[in-house]
């Protein structure tokens, strides 16, 4: 993707000599303009030159080097005085720098509220600029808080084995204070991304060998396993810096429990026990989630300022964690209801303490309960926002990445383009559709992101991704099988390589239609959750709503829910339909979300609304609008009538 950068024009800077000759430096291309504006104004005298030229450092100079002499002369003439004035107007102007940064502290954030939304309650903790002498001692703060400018120039760091840690960003007395500079993603999170590969191929290969119910089910539970200890890891490189040995070696053993965790999920509900491996399966994932125990524990211990949430997230470690362990005691199905109460636990008890927080921010001083959990919660870590969307839209293009890697296959000799490759380039085609919509329908033009909108959406946000990544995993699990099914003209086993051979069937399995089927429709729903939980700006003239386009989203939904029952379908029309169903949501996404006034071919001239103003002919001419030139005119001139009185709102069609 590319974009244009659409930045502000330099406007004309202004200053008048010692001799009292007003002097405009302007860009090359308003030169003419202002000549012709201001040369009929002969009762002042102003000379108009090109912003970086010889003229306009040789007048800025001589400007300096006057009012230089002037404060010299009157240092000698007024002595002690002079210096003890100028002592207080230099305290006074830091002191009036401070405060105004301590009443907004948003300057550094523009990038990210253009790119998130605009948050009131949101300040940075930093400034694009250094502080020097005493703002420098006003600004200083805690070495437990992160508060290390991006500007700094660094010659060289020694990286420590152990370090304190220090909270990157933090809810405080109902402000989000951060740092000004984006947050990107770390090379080690990548690599820990590349374990997750390995579990969504070994889940979809073992899905379309096995399209059961009870395969299904073992999906599902140990896929929302994994899920949580990426989830947990992504919050936790969130909240802290990652920067010396002792954490790395963490996220280094997290990786190692992630390995041996997924090669026992195959086997874990077998009803052999001497092949069972659930045991193994969930002692792998409690020396997961126990060392994110310990981690919150050694914070809550050199970090009295976030203790409060560090206890509770160790009690969400510890509770489920005794489930888990109980239900290794207990056989099937008794062992569900054990499982499914863990996991319960494990996905949403942060919701508690972040209950507790919110509060105890509103109670106060009101009640009793109120001060203790505004005492126990006075600072609360805080996700980065821009950390937390890239690191999942990262894991969804993993996601996406998945269902193009299970269609491939290999000929097996001479030109054969047939059946399989026609299904394969469909399914293709199907995963760019999914990833457009996401990211370039649903990801684009948002005004307020659901993570800064509030709360609510925040957390549906964050929760819907789950049931769309499965779903998504389920469907190409689905499709990966589909592709090798021989009820089509042109599909003939021959003519791929042995080790896909074992993959052809004659006939599509009642399974693979439900798990395909039926998982594009859970990711298209959870898709438009994603996105309804999104604040979009609304052009005056865009053709449908909002709300249109997520309805006909739903009603091919409900449609895919039910294809499976069509029976008489084959592999290639299954394929087919799914793929127009998918164009046709990415068709009415892109009509919805144009405007009448903006052309689909030609130049683009932008969703754009006129508003009309009544002002005289002496408002236009103190501004400078009639001067200009008409094809570089800012403002449209029309004369009103007798009876026009009102400025009117007109939408340009």
């Amino acid at each position: 993707m590319s974009s244009i950068y659409t930045g502000r024009r330099r406007r004309p800077q202004e200053f008048t000599l010692p001799s009292g000759k007003k002097v405009i430096a302007s860009l090359p291309e308003d030169l003419e303009d202002l000549k012709r504006r201001y040369g009929s104004q002969h009762e002042v005298q102003v000379e108009i030159v090109v912003h970086g030229s010889p003229e306009h450092s040789r007048y800025l100079t001589e400007t300096r080097d006057h009012h230089e002499r002037r404060r010299n002369q009157l240092r000698e003439k007024h002595g002690p005085a002079f210096e003890e004035w100028e002592e207080v107007q230099r305290k006074l102007s830091t002191v009036s720098t401070e405060l105004e940064r301590l009443s907004t502290n948003t300057a550094g954030l523009n990038g990210n509220f253009n790119k998130f939304g605009y948050g009131a309650y949101v300040r940075a903790y930093d400034d694009d600029e250094e502080l020097e002498g005493p703002a420098a001692s006003v600004a200083s703060m805690s070495d437990t808080l992160s508060v290390t400018s991006s500007r700094s120039v660094r010659l060289g760091e020694t990286t420590k084995i152990f370090k304190k840690p220090v909270v990157k960003q933090w809810f405080h007395q109902g402000l989000l204070w951060r740092a000004s500079e984006q947050t990107e993603i770390q090379a080690i999170e990548l690599f820990f991304d590349l374990v997750y590969v390995g579990i969504i191929h070994i889940n979809g290969e073992h899905m379309w060998a096995d399209p059961t119910g009870r395969e299904l089910l073992r999906f599902a539970i140990t896929f929302i396993m994994s899920w949580k200890l990426w989830a947990d890891l992504t919050l936790t490189l969130s909240w802290f810096e990652t920067n010396d040995v002792f954490t790395r070696v963490e996220i280094l053993f997290e990786i190692a429990c992630l390995l041996g965790f997924t090669t026992n999920m195959t086997y874990s509900f077998n009803d052999n026990e001497e092949h069972n491996t659930y045991v193994m399966l969930v002692s792998f994932y409690l020396a997961a989630r126990l060392l994110f125990f310990l981690h919150f524990a050694i914070t809550s211990y050199f970090l009295p300022m976030v203790r409060g949430v560090m206890i509770c997230e160790c009690i969400n470690v510890l509770i489920p964690s005794s489930l888990w362990i109980a239900s290794i005691h207990v056989s099937m199905p008794s062992r569900l209801a054990l499982i499914w109460i863990a996991l319960a636990l494990d996905l949403w008890g942060q919701s508690l303490p972040i209950g507790l927080f919110a509060y105890g921010q509103r109670a106060g001083n009101k009640t009793s309960l109120g001060r203790l959990l505004s005492g126990f919660f006075e600072f609360y870590p805080a996700n980065n926002i821009e950390h937390r969307v890239e690191r999942t839209n990262a894991f969804v293009s993993l996601v996406l990445g998945y269902s193009v890697v299970g269609i491939m296959f290999q000929s097996y000799g001479g030109y054969t383009v047939n059946g399989f490759l026609g299904k394969a380039v469909l399914g293709l085609v199907q995963a760019f559709i999914f990833n457009w919509i996401y990211f370039d329908i649903d990801g684009y033009n948002i005004d307020v992101h659901a993570i800064r909108r509030s709360a609510p959406s925040a957390i549906i946000w964050g929760h819907a991704h789950l049931p769309f990544v499965m779903g998504y995993i389920l469907a190409s699990a689905g499709l990966s099988k589909l592709v090798f099914i021989t009820d089509t003209p042109g599909t003939n086993p021959e003519q791929l390589s042995e080790a896909y051979l074992e993959r052809t069937e004659s006939d599509v399995p009642n399974g693979i239609r439900f798990f395909y089927c039926h998982g594009l429709a859970i990711a298209l729903l959870f898709m438009g959750v994603i996105s309804a939980c999104h604040e979009h700006r609304v052009p005056a003239t865009l053709r449908w709503s909002k709300r249109t386009r997520l309805a006909i989203r739903a009603a091919v939904c409900i449609i895919l829910f039910f294809l499976p029952m069509a029976k008489s379908l084959n592999s290639l029309h299954l394929i087919s339909i799914t793929l127009g169903l998918s164009g046709c949501v990415l068709l009415a996404e892109l009509f919805g979300k144009s405007c009448r006034n903006d052309p689909f071919i030609g130049e683009r001239s932008g969703c754009s609304v006129r508003y009309f103003c009544k002002c005289t002919k002496k408002d236009l001419e103190r501004v400078g609008i009639i001067e200009e030139k008409p094809e570089r005119r800012s403002a449209e001139i029309f004369k009103l009538g007798v009876r026009d009185k009102s400025a009117v709102l007109g939408v340009q069609d």
